[in-house]
């Protein structure tokens, strides 16, 4: 362990200094581990294209006259192709490496200032070299142009401060050196940073991407360090054994040496381009790796070679780990900012270096101590001891094998340098959006490593900026050619995404496939491609292999659920639905919410999605979907969400359907008010789909049984050209008690064309036009059911019971039963009422809407008939529907009034007002209980202004209305109502009702002329 923990016996002056730059060091080499793996999803990352399209989903169904008529709202579903974002300046990448760059200088500086004379100078020679490539001078600090003050200033302050320690105070202690030097440098980095005449983020990246050629250098000496050190180590292990038995043999040592240097040499011809098989290389980072954790151990054997020129404690261990922290932090910045030039280069030098001092090495050992080593001694002791081949020989031949690999590459190394350098000088001035230079230094990186990714990247993207397709298209190709990768032929075919480039875009991605099977981006847009053909074989096959070979599994099965959705491949579609139960990915959960709403599943989230703000698509595709799924909740808490987004500029885009959102919560959850104010709204302001929103209205109020007003807002309908108003046109006006129009609206659904409705609306007609014997005794049962539902109140007591003794289907023998308990409630005939509620029970299920609505009317009949303990004590145990439960607050409100809980009685009429608007009787009875109990406030007034104001067909509403307008004073809005009233009632009922309202009027001038006397 001391041997491993050499610092241990060092002195606390020196130690922690260099405990802190080996943890320094430790940092470096993890960040370029990091982006090692992750620098190019940073420096260019998988973005996607979002394609939004429209499915009906089922909102709500109102079954009337048999016939199930559906508000259907746009469901959206998402598909997402992978695209490649434009590529990004990694500023954290910049400053980390420009930290360890800074904190580097201070410990090399410290550290040479405890040489010898001669090397000390040689060490102030390469900082200068060092710092002349920053380049400081362009920061324009001191002057600008060609002045060099900057650089001057920077080795003045440097050399000087390290100067004096070496001349003057040799005596210093380490920590002080390194803290004065430390103050030197910040020093510096306030002067750079204040008086720059550019932001913080460009001073930062000029110094870091100017430098790269001397952090280059320094990299390369010390791959040049260490290069070496592997087959030192592997000496080591062969030769470090206690006894000659526990060492290895000499042919041991030559077998692992040589398949060390086999494989580097392998690594150096497939480099070349002689070799091209897919063989097992150990990566070149990892020897590198390796060869710098055996150097750091291997640098205090060496000291007695350079003892003579300074101490391995401290100089030396400082100087190998600064050098290892600058290496390790180039390497790192190349991978964080995927310079594809930079990474091959020192990939290269890693290989040229260990290859050719590795075998030097070799042949050095084997010369000097190869007969040792067969005797199996301890050779690692005396290895830089040698008796016939020296290490100067040793590192001469070393530097002229190196250099013959290099030039054997026709000097890639030396353009390499010169392009990866460029590349980092073209993001420096894009950064800065100088993007004409940025182009000339992207080209010029291209001239030197000709089609390298990093700088035909960049041209393509400062060109799709310019919409220079046909440029980015080249750029593109030219990238593939020399180092492809899945992003590039992505990107590449989503340039082709118009239908006429079709072949070509599937080229690309073919091309892609066959050079990267394994990549899932490219089979997911091969899939959503064939996804647009009828291809459907196809595009299961990528989507399969999309789903296999993905990290990112939601994103699949995203994609694959929208396109079964689209398609209405249900069955696929439920079993997709339960492997993804668990995704969280946004989109994946919108599109689910598409699909459960389409098959009639509940939510599958107990707790909705309500993002802060719709930032994206899927932010509002997800909202709205999940929004329309819980519609009947009872749940009005996402109105305040709506507000909130409805009132930011940016969902100017989303508005409307924002808008329609918010009416539909308003009136599936309890506000029929505010919905139906939002949707007329709408109706009048968008007129593309101002039929749509008038069928909409038409429909809530044919599920509220406020059929001319129903009847009203289908015309609308037809006349903005919304089809499937036709239908339901007619069947509001059978149900309003107008056959004869609602034969001529029926006739008129032949204009649609739509040949399912046009049989629906003739078997509707040929029931209209029959009398009721006709219907008893020739038509089919349904026929009987809806012959009976629309003639309910011109029909006689005895027909009723004919038509539902004449009807035998058992569904519809329970829809006519229904019919006859609403007969004889509305007759008001309680007994047989009563009895026609027993008689209906036994036939119905348990649960459903028919028997929701038998169940209402038996609470309605105990309301009546003065049962008030009976009502409350059953109304919480019979079954009823969401939208039934809500007269629980009427019937509450109609008990309390009953027995003098007055204030009780008002709280719950108020609220049920806001939630059942839409019933004559409830608005009537509100209206009435205020008017008797509050008569000198408006309250009754206001109930039955909002009431005729809400449904504008109410005859009875209007009546009353009438009748308080007079009691208040308003004549002329009685007058207004009596108008209305005029096309409402029969001309007998009319006149009749106008009798009373002039008596009312006579009897309030009389109260008026009594309170002036």
């Amino acid at each position: 362990m001391s041997k491993i923990k050499f610092w241990k016996g060092w002195d606390t002056d020196t130690k922690y200094p260099y405990l802190f730059l080996l943890l320094l060091s430790l940092l470096a080499l993890t960040i370029g581990v990091f982006y090692y793996f992750a620098g190019e999803d940073y420096a260019y990352a998988w973005d996607k294209i979002t394609d939004l399209q429209v499915v009906p989903v089922p909102v709500h169904e109102v079954s009337r006259l048999l016939e199930n008529f559906t508000l259907t709202a746009d469901g959206y579903l998402l598909f997402e192709q992978y695209d490649v974002a434009p590529p990004t300046t990694n500023t954290t990448a910049a400053t980390l490496f420009l930290g360890f760059i800074a904190l580097s200088i201070a410990f090399y500086t410290a550290a040479i200032s405890t040489m010898k004379r001669i090397p000390y100078f040689v060490g102030v020679l390469l900082l200068m070299l060092f710092l002349a490539s920053f380049y400081f001078d362009e920061l324009s600090i001191f002057g600008a142009g060609t002045s060099q003050t900057t650089l001057l200033v920077s080795i003045i302050l440097l050399a000087a401060g390290s100067y004096s320690f070496q001349a003057f105070l040799p005596q210093t202690k380490f920590s002080l050196r390194l803290l004065v030097m430390l103050g030197i440098v910040g020093m510096l980095g306030v002067i750079f940073y204040s008086e720059a005449d550019f932001s913080a983020e460009l001073v930062t990246l000029h110094l870091v991407n100017y430098s790269s050629i001397g952090t280059l250098l320094v990299t390369l000496l010390f791959m040049l360090w260490v290069s070496y050190e592997n087959v030192n180590a592997l000496l080591w292990i062969n030769t470090q054994g206690k006894t000659p038995e526990r060492r290895f043999s000499l042919w041991q040592f030559i077998l692992v040496t040589v398949l060390y240097l086999l494989n580097l040499l392998l690594l150096y011809l497939r480099h070349i381009g002689y070799l091209h098989a897919d063989l097992l290389y150990i990566n070149a980072y990892v020897i590198l790796l390796l060869s710098t954790i055996a150097g750091f151990w291997g640098m205090r054997q060496r000291e007695a070679y350079y003892k003579k020129l300074f101490p391995f404690r401290p100089t030396g261990a400082v100087l190998y780990l600064v050098f290892a922290t600058i290496a390790f932090a180039s390497i790192g910045y190349a991978f964080a900012t995927a310079n594809d030039t930079y990474i091959a280069l020192f990939r290269d030098l890693v290989v040229y270096t260990h290859l050719a001092f590795g075998f030097v090495f070799f042949i050095y050992v084997m010369i000097n101590f190869g007969r040792l080593i067969e005797q199996r001694l301890p050779v690692y002791k005396v290895v830089y001891e040698p008796k016939s081949f020296s290490l100067v020989s040793f590192f001469i031949m070393g530097i002229i094998l190196c250099a013959i690999l290099i030039v054997r590459t026709q000097y890639r190394s030396y353009t390499y340098a010169f392009a990866g350098h460029y590349s980092y000088l073209g993001d420096l001035y894009a950064a800065s959006g100088n993007d004409i230079l940025a182009e000339r230094y992207y080209v010029e990186s291209d001239v030197y490593d000709v089609n390298n990714v990093k700088a035909n990247y960049s041209l393509a993207a400062l060109y799709r900026k310019t919409d220079q397709r046909n440029n980015e298209i080249l750029r593109l190709k030219d990238a593939i050619t020399k180092r492809p990768n899945p992003k590039l032929y992505v990107r590449l075919a989503n340039l082709y995404d118009e239908k006429q480039y079709f072949f070509e875009k599937l080229y690309v991605l073919q091309e892609g496939i066959d050079k990267f099977p394994e990549s899932s981006e490219i089979y997911n847009n091969l899939a959503l491609m064939y996804a647009q053909t009828n291809v459907q074989d196809s595009t299961e096959y990528y989507f399969n292999l999309a789903q296999e070979h993905a990290s990112d599994k939601d994103f699949i099965y995203s994609n694959r659920l929208a396109y079964y959705t689209r398609q209405a491949m249900l069955e696929p579609a439920r079993t997709l639905l339960d492997e993804s139960t668990k995704g969280k990915y946004k989109t994946l959960r919108s599109n689910t919410a598409v699909l459960r709403q389409l098959l009639g599943l509940d939510p599958r989230e107990k707790e909705a999605y309500t993002p802060d703000s719709l930032e994206s698509v899927e932010d509002l595709t997800l909202f709205y979907n999940q929004t329309i799924s819980r519609l009947n909740s009872g749940d009005t808490a996402r109105i305040e969400p709506i507000n909130r987004y409805l009132s930011s500029p940016g969902n100017q885009l989303f508005f409307e359907d924002l808008l329609y959102l918010k009416g539909l919560v308003h009136h599936y959850n309890g506000r029929p008010r505010e919905g139906r104010r939002l949707l007329e709204n709408l109706a009048l302001q968008a007129e593309a789909k101002s039929g749509y929103y008038s069928y909409a209205l038409g429909l809530w109020m044919l599920e509220e049984r406020n059929y001319k007003a129903a009847a009203s807002y289908f015309k609308r309908a037809k006349d903005n050209g919304y089809q499937y108003a036709f239908l339901a046109h007619g069947y509001a006006l059978a149900l309003a008690g107008q056959p004869q129009k609602a034969v001529e609206a029926l006739q008129e659904v032949g204009f649609t064309e739509n040949e399912a409705a046009i049989a629906v609306a003739q078997d509707l007609m040929n029931v209209l036009q029959q009398d009721v014997s006709t219907i008893l005794q020739e038509a089919p049962d349904k026929d009987k059911v809806q012959y009976m539902i629309a003639f309910l109140p011109q029909l006689q007591k005895e027909e009723v019971n004919a038509l539902v003794q004449a009807v035998e289907d058992k569904d519809l023998k329970r829809r006519a039963l229904i019919a006859r308990v609403n007969y004889l409630m509305a007759k008001q005939s309680w007994k047989e009422a009563f009895d026609a509620i027993q008689d209906a029970s036994t036939k119905l299920q348990p649960e459903g809407e028919l028997r929701s609505a038998l169940n209402l009317q038996q609470l309605r009949l105990w309301l009546n008939t003065g049962k008030y303990d009976v009502l409350l004590s059953k109304m919480d145990q019979l079954y009823l529907t969401d939208r039934d439960k809500r007269q629980h607050l009427y019937f509450k409100a109609k008990v309390a009034e009953a027995k003098g809980r007055t204030e009780e009685a008002a709280t719950k009429y108020e609220q049920a007002v806001k939630m059942l608007l839409y019933d004559e009787e409830v608005v009537l009875s509100a209206a009435n209980f205020f008017n008797k109990h509050e008569p000198k406030t408006e309250k009754a007034y206001n109930i039955l202004l909002s009431g005729i104001t809400y449904n504008p067909y109410a005859a009875e509403l209007y009546k009353a209305y009438a009748l308080e307008s007079v009691e208040q004073g308003l004549y002329s809005y009685a007058d207004q109502a009596k108008e209305a009233l005029q096309s409402l009632l029969p001309a007998s009922e009319y006149s009749t009702f106008i009798q009373k309202l002039d008596k009312k009027r006579q009897e309030a001038a009389a109260r008026a002329d009594e309170w002036q006397l």
